[in-house]
């Protein structure tokens, strides 16, 4: 990164300090509280919550893949984000398995913790800190973060979901359930589109974007729906733990990704954020979808969000550290 690039992210970062509230991220929250408002008022339940669930997982995530999986350009250098991902993501899963066989979960708890501790909140969360610090050029890098980062969502995080189920499937019928899900199929779809190097057509892309709009706020409502305090106050250690494996276990797996790779300073500060991310919304759709332990599923990726709220003061700071 040249130095003018370098001090155009202080400069960005300076103002991010003094008046940064990124309107994505307010609007999560608020749409959280109502939810959380709602469900202990006890106007909407948890099959509510069910509902919502099926309709994102089903419908609005599929457009959300589409839409933003078409924005990434890719070229010969590109494969290093999408690997950083795979560096965090895939040992996280391995350490959070270990942890929960030693907090002897119950094989939905358990599904639930590994799962949360594998999904970042790059949409709802790294986008608009990223955005406000390092502008365009740095969510470019963090949406090719985010290709690798989708992927192994939708493939292996997804295959742990369902293999923790509360369902009783024979292999033949998790393979099944497994290969039918509507996102791991906008997934494979986008990814074959971008090694051919097409798009999607400009109608079909128009259409679905209403689609996308929709899983932000329903998922925000969802997470809220799904958050019971009172059961939370039962998974209090496993939740902290798992919050705790998600960001502080990310930021150093982050770090070495990018020590294995060889990524540039602000890549490397791309790959850091986007790895210390909070837990992800999808970890409450797969434990809702694959009937795993919903309440520790929510309680990680509240809280999670809470620590992540309380380090934005601090954030533009490390992040000018991180691209030096």
């Amino acid at each position: 990164m040249s130095s003018s690039g370098l001090l155009l992210s202080r400069t960005d970062a300076s103002h991010y300090t003094t008046n940064f509230v990124p309107t994505t991220l307010l609007a999560f929250i608020l749409i959280f509280i109502a939810g959380t408002l709602l469900r202990s008022c006890a106007v909407l339940t948890k099959k509510h919550a069910d509902f919502v669930a099926r309709f994102v997982f089903s419908i609005s995530l599929p457009a959300t893949i589409l839409v933003s999986l078409d924005r990434v350009d890719l070229d010969a250098s590109s494969w290093k984000l999408p690997a950083a991902a795979a560096f965090v993501v895939l040992p996280l899963l391995c350490v959070a398995w270990g942890i929960a066989r030693l907090l002897h979960l119950p094989r939905p708890s358990r599904g639930a913790f590994i799962v949360s501790s594998g999904i970042m909140n790059m949409a709802f969360f790294a986008y608009p800190v990223i955005l406000a610090t390092f502008g365009s050029e740095g969510l470019a890098r963090a949406l090719l973060f985010d290709v690798g980062h989708g992927v192994l969502v939708f493939t292996i995080v997804y295959a742990v979901a369902i293999g923790h189920g509360a369902q009783t499937l024979s292999p033949s019928s998790a393979l099944l359930r497994f290969v039918s899900a509507p996102p791991l199929w906008a997934v494979s779809f986008m990814v074959m589109m971008k090694l051919i190097g097409a798009t999607l057509p400009v109608p079909i892309h128009q259409a679905l974007t209403p689609i996308h709009w929709t899983t932000t706020p329903l998922a925000s409502l969802m997470l809220g729906l799904s958050l019971d305090v009172n059961t939370i106050r039962g998974r209090l250690i496993p939740a902290l733990t798992g919050t705790a494996l998600r960001m502080g276990g990310g930021f150093l797996l982050g770090n070495l990704a990018s020590d294995i790779l060889g990524l540039s300073h602000l890549e490397r500060a791309i790959v850091m954020i986007s790895a210390a991310m909070p837990a992800g919304l999808n970890a409450v759709i797969f434990s809702t979808e694959e009937r795993l332990d919903v309440d520790l599923a929510a309680a990680i990726v509240a809280l999670s969000i809470c620590v992540g709220i309380a380090l934005l003061p601090i954030l533009p700071g490390v992040v000018v550290l991180l691209a030096r």
